[in-house]
């Protein structure tokens, strides 16, 4: 194999291997908090569909009336699929901002993330 084979495989593989690595430690450290989000989240929409005397399919109707479009309903954020896109995003600098941790340690970890991975996202992109 040539070697420069050899260097576009080699940064392949590691620029794969570290958006893994860095899902997987987005998704440890997002999917509690957002678990515990959705919870409240269905708590307080069943609470409010008790006291009005609400449908659920009424409640969605006056849900989408209100906020005219439902991102919620892609699902969850921070399981692993989700972590690899941030990971993603991060590593190529895309930041589109509509994904972002929210815990201390997951907005640490994004820097700290992101002082290795764009350098490396130069370096495979180049």
């Amino acid at each position: 194999m040539k070697k420069q084979n050899i260097r576009t495989l080699s940064l392949i593989v590691c620029t794969f291997t570290y958006l893994l690595i860095g899902a997987s430690v987005f998704d440890a450290l997002e999917s509690e908090t957002e678990n515990r989000r959705w919870t409240t989240l269905s708590d307080i929409e069943k609470m409010i569909m008790n006291k009005y005397n609400i449908s659920p399919d009424d409640f969605k109707l006056l849900e989408t009336l209100i906020l005219k479009s439902e991102p919620h309903k892609a699902g969850q954020q921070w399981k692993f699929a989700g972590s690899f896109y941030y990971a993603t995003t991060v590593l190529t600098t895309i930041g589109y901002g509509h994904s972002t941790p929210n815990t201390i340690g997951g907005k640490l970890f994004t820097m700290f993330y992101a002082m290795v991975g764009i350098p490396l996202g130069l370096v495979m992109f180049q």
